[in-house]
């Protein structure tokens, strides 16, 4: 999943720089200094990679993984050939349409392989956890880290003249927001998945039937909570309601009772399958304890 990510973030970067849009922040002021000095972008962004890589063994060595190793030696040099495969393919022709369906393309791409690369916590780019590292360190949030992050670093692209235009200013201010929704609704669901479907089979049966039944529990408490907000509500301000509002607030609470009595019907159940599967395996127990005893 990590080096899927790290190939699906290269290729959206590749579509950013064959349209011409503008790169992202760190890759802007890779591909600035190193046509300067005349140098692959593989080679220099594999260079600048290693001397971040030291600053962040200092600071927080749990960033460092395996996918740390990936992205710091893949992405450079898949950017490069990309960007190969792109011109063949595309040639160097731009039109608004071109450039509208690079920029799209490219952000969504480089965004949802940001995300997936990172959400296996198997170690990030030493660039990405620098975020990370000062939100854990200061009182800022990811989102706040990041953004202030790529800022700085879009001000470096512009000094040193890289490749910088509106879609870096779009990474600079929303790439952070968009990896934490694509974490949360795409990228730690899969995770999670993989991690269930690779249990043993005990393991994975016994992980889902307490799963139900602390969702189960979460459930009830804030059921429980809910009804006795209401309740302190309702006397507080039972008064101000008008007629109609009584009537259907009497139809919620006739509801919410008939719901109370089936989920009670329902614990009960519960309680009586694991009271009763308790008391076979203590006899079971105690059967074999007794025959043990004559054996001897």
């Amino acid at each position: 999943m990590s080096f899927i990510g790290i190939t699906i973030l290269s290729i959206g970067t590749t579509f950013l720089r064959g349209g011409n849009v503008g790169l992202d922040p760190f890759t802007a002021v890779n591909t600035g200094v190193s046509d300067k000095l005349g140098i692959g972008l593989g080679i220099y962004q594999l260079t600048v990679n290693i001397v971040l890589f030291i600053f962040v063994i200092w600071l927080d060595r749990g960033q460092i993984g395996i996918g740390t190793i990936l992205n710091m030696v893949l992405v450079g040099f898949e950017i490069q050939w990309f960007t190969g495969i792109y011109h063949n393919l595309f040639g160097y022709k731009t039109s608004f349409l071109i450039v509208a369906a690079d920029t799209i393309i490219g952000l969504l791409l480089f965004t949802l392989g940001s995300s997936l690369y990172m959400a296996p916590s198997l170690g990030v780019a030493p660039y990405d956890a620098i975020a990370p590292i000062v939100s854990k360190k200061t009182k800022l949030s990811y989102k706040t880290a990041r953004v202030i992050q790529d800022i700085l670093f879009m001000i470096a692209a512009v000094v040193f003249t890289g490749p910088v235009g509106f879609a870096t200013i779009i990474v600079a201010f929303f790439t952070g927001p968009l990896i934490s929704w694509c974490n949360e609704h795409l990228s730690d669901p899969i995770v999670a998945v993989i991690d269930d479907a690779t249990k043993p089979k005990d393991e994975r049966k016994q992980a889902t039937v307490t799963t139900l039944l602390s969702h189960l529990g979460r459930r009830t408490y804030h059921t429980v909570t809910n009804a006795f907000e209401t309740t302190g509500t309702l006397r507080k301000d039972i008064k101000t309601y008008s007629t109609s509002e009584l009537r259907s607030q009497l139809k919620i609470v006739r509801r919410n009772m008939r719901n109370s009595r089936e989920m009670y019907q329902s614990f009960v159940e519960q309680y009586n399958l694991i009271e009763g599967e308790l008391k076979k395996r203590i006899n079971k127990a105690n059967k074999k304890k007794k025959v043990t005893g004559v054996a001897k």
